[in-house]
């Protein structure tokens, strides 16, 4: 299954990237991390920064901390699902589609709701479980999905 997530223009504050979502019928809202490049990799710099646009294959992912996940993985952009599957010290690991509503609970992944917002922490997305748990109903939990990042 392709999944498209178009990201929008960059918010005034800088501190979030917002987007929309489409999975067949389903459109949900996403946040980021901003870009912040790295002069070594082409992944971006690691824990801060959302991934580079382009076309990522999907590998399902699942620890206590975010269950039933999915793990972006395009070794052409230095993003790889597990630490150690790739030599280079600068390639990006475990960059997770996964529950949360601000982009300062995000290391580098990206985070769905049903709606953006603003509060006094800045732009954030709403029920985000529930957003996952429509993603989850909508996309099969298996390794055959791709996500493609554009603008």
């Amino acid at each position: 299954m392709k999944i498209i997530l178009r990201r929008e223009p960059r918010q005034p504050d800088h501190r979030c990237t917002l987007g929309l979502l489409f999975v067949g019928d389903l459109s949900l809202v996403t946040i980021e991390r901003p870009w912040v490049p790295t002069p070594k990799g082409k992944g971006g710099t690691k824990g801060i920064s959302c991934v580079p646009l382009g076309t990522y294959r999907l590998e399902r992912h699942n620890s206590d901390a975010h269950p039933m996940t999915w793990a972006l993985v395009n070794h052409e952009l230095d993003v790889a699902h597990w630490e150690g599957q790739d030599p280079d010290p600068h390639v990006r690991t475990t960059v997770l589609i996964h529950a949360a509503n601000w982009a300062s609970e995000l290391r580098g992944c990206i985070a769905p709701g049903t709606r953006t917002a603003t509060s006094a922490q800045g732009y954030m997305v709403q029920e985000s479980r529930k957003a996952m748990e429509l993603l989850r109903k909508a996309v099969p939990w298996t390794d055959e999905h791709t996500l493609e990042i554009t603008e």
